[in-house]
């Protein structure tokens, strides 16, 4: 009776025992890392491989078993063709979720389209996961601008028109600021190409990149970037109101394909159908031919322009062929 009491007490104990094992490793699978918050950073250099990885991990004393981790992976075939970058996951991932994360790496692709203002780039980085828009909003207004950006104080964002649109790969890491920053940096490398390739130093950063935010949503085809450069600086020279519809738009902070004329009495510094001279700020990022445009615009007497057939624009120095085009453009619409 004894044995039999001693036998069962021994088979409960190792079933005990097989079970908290059991849980245990199915735990170190759900939760690999020790970490004292909730977030483990490491970076994978290149030509590094995954088990490479969990070696410089377990060393720095942030893996429960290493051992496991290997196991796992080989018993369930995971892929093992990690991708370099820098690294902030979660603590509380799983081994697989882990291998998952390594196996696409921390970069995420976004193409920031020419003519997008600050607004539009923070949608755009709120959909890929990056960062929240209002978080990415709040940076633009709060960043320390570089010294040779003069941002007026009454421009709604200090930063609009300087975040170039280009394509970038992000870490999922990276915070508003170094987007900022990464995006300020290509700015700037564009700008010492422009000033290469035109032959020409660019004097009034300001200015030129105003002119080449308005050339940027103004334009629809290349070709007519210059000449509508060459109106706006026209049209300065005489001190005209430039009255683009495109400065309204920006003003009233609306993407829509037709204005009223109660919107082009909109109170705003940004709209030049009710200031003298530029905006307080670009409307837009430009890309690298509008900038172009805006340094060396066309030699014109030019001061009107009009869309002649949704893409081409006419362009007259006479107001009363500037009337004509601008009926014979709206008839395409009766």
């Amino acid at each position: 009776m004894n044995k039999k009491r001693i036998f069962s007490a021994v088979i409960i104990i190792v079933v005990a025992l097989v079970l908290l094992i059991l849980i245990k490793v199915k735990n170190d699978i759900n939760h690999p890392f020790i970490t004292k918050n909730n977030k483990v950073e490491f970076v994978v250099n290149k030509g590094e491989s995954l088990f490479y990885v969990i070696d410089k991990l377990n060393k720095d004393g942030l893996m429960k078993n290493k051992q496991l981790m290997k196991i796992y992976i080989k018993n369930n075939k995971l892929n093992t063709t990690i991708k370099s970058g820098e690294y902030v996951i979660p603590s509380d991932i799983s081994i697989k979720e882990f291998v998952d994360t390594l196996n696409k790496g921390m970069k995420i692709s976004v193409t920031i389209p020419e003519g997008y203002d600050v607004e539009r780039i923070g949608d755009l980085l709120e959909k890929k996961g990056l960062v929240s828009k209002k978080d990415f909003l709040k940076s633009c207004k709060e960043y320390k601008l570089p010294e040779n950006i003069k941002a007026n104080i009454k421009a709604k964002y200090p930063l609009e028109g300087y975040l170039f649109p280009d394509t970038y790969e992000f870490d999922k890491s990276f915070s508003s600021n170094k987007i900022i920053s990464a995006m300020l940096n290509r700015f700037e490398e564009v700008l010492k190409e422009v000033e290469k390739e035109e032959n020409k130093e660019i004097t009034n950063l300001k200015d030129i990149v105003i002119i080449a935010s308005i050339v940027e949503k103004e334009a629809r085809i290349d070709e007519d970037r210059a000449e509508i450069a060459s109106v706006v600086f026209n049209r300065l020279k005489r001190k005209m109101m430039l009255q683009i519809d495109a400065t309204v738009l920006y003003a009233l902070g609306e993407h829509k394909d037709r204005l009223y004329l109660k919107d082009l009495k909109v109170n705003s510094p940004y709209n030049t159908y009710k200031i003298k001279g530029l905006p307080v700020g670009p409307i837009c990022s430009p890309g690298k031919p509008s900038i172009k445009a805006a340094l060396n615009p066309k030699n014109t007497e030019n001061i009107y322009y009009v869309l002649q057939d949704n893409e081409k624009h006419y362009f007259t120095n006479n107001y009363k062929d500037f009337l004509k085009a601008k009926e014979r453009y709206k008839k395409q619409f009766k």
